[in-house]
């Protein structure tokens, strides 16, 4: 008894209640894929050379069993998982104490399949098909996180360590305020328009939909009047967000 794995607030576990009555929450048919893309480049007399021009990303499937016979609520669990997919957002996958691949994962795709209902018609047992696809993130080195304390360190040390008799005191601009983002010009707004991605409004915005990083970072924390942006793949209609100027 005890806990299988975890994504999230879904955690598999098999245990007994108290009063006797069981609690579990597990999955089958559990497949992990992981595949490459290559081409083939044709030699007279000979077989095709092979050149790997990429990796996809790693897939995994499973089928999730709710049942309230075994202590769950399936509508409420569906829903927590339907939301995870919604958000976009990528979490650990977790498995008898390991968190799988090298990178998180985000539910790709979640479907629910009924099975049997009480007579005032609330689900009793349900199977739930569910898709995760690896989220690839830059990960910060060992070496980036201690140079940034580091660094860090010596503005604290230079902030509470000025000489006597020397001006601390940054220039300003002619008109007498500091020249900064905020004061709008190094950026303009723009509102996403329903079809809009983050590569379309950097195509058209700055020239290059590879641009669109630039983007992302400007509105990866929030500010007032725009929207922030914690998934560059998920962008809504409505959202005023900061276009930075190439």
């Amino acid at each position: 008894m005890g806990q299988i794995g975890h994504f999230g607030k879904i955690k598999f576990h098999v245990k007994v209640k108290k009063k006797g009555k069981p609690d579990i929450l597990s999955f089958s048919d559990f497949s992990w894929k992981s595949s490459v893309n290559m081409e083939e480049h044709k030699r007279q007399g000979k077989k095709p050379f092979l050149e790997v021009t990429d990796r996809n990303v790693d897939e995994i499937t499973m089928q999730i069993y709710l049942s309230a016979y075994l202590g769950q609520k399936p509508l409420a669990k569906w829903k927590i998982l339907r939301n995870y997919c919604l958000e976009s957002k990528p979490k650990a996958l977790f498995l008898g104490g390991k968190r799988l691949g090298s990178y998180k994962f985000i539910i790709a795709d979640v479907s629910n399949t009924p099975e049997e209902f009480y007579k005032n018609g609330k689900v009793v047992a349900a199977k739930v098909s569910v898709t995760f696809k690896e989220y690839p993130y830059k990960k910060k080195s060992k070496k980036a996180k201690t140079s940034s304390k580091k660094k860090s360190k010596n503005k604290g040390k230079k902030k509470g360590g000025s000489k006597k008799g020397v001006s601390t005191l940054k220039p300003i601009s002619k008109s007498g305020t500091k020249k900064t983002k905020a004061s709008g010009k190094g950026y303009s707004s723009y509102t996403v328009k329903k079809g809009d991605t983050l590569w379309g409004i950097a195509k058209a915005k700055l020239g290059a939909g590879t641009k669109y990083k630039k983007i992302y970072n400007a509105n990866k924390t929030a500010s007032k009047g725009f929207h922030k942006i914690s998934n560059p793949s998920l962008i809504m209609p409505g959202w005023v967000i900061k276009i930075p100027k190439s």
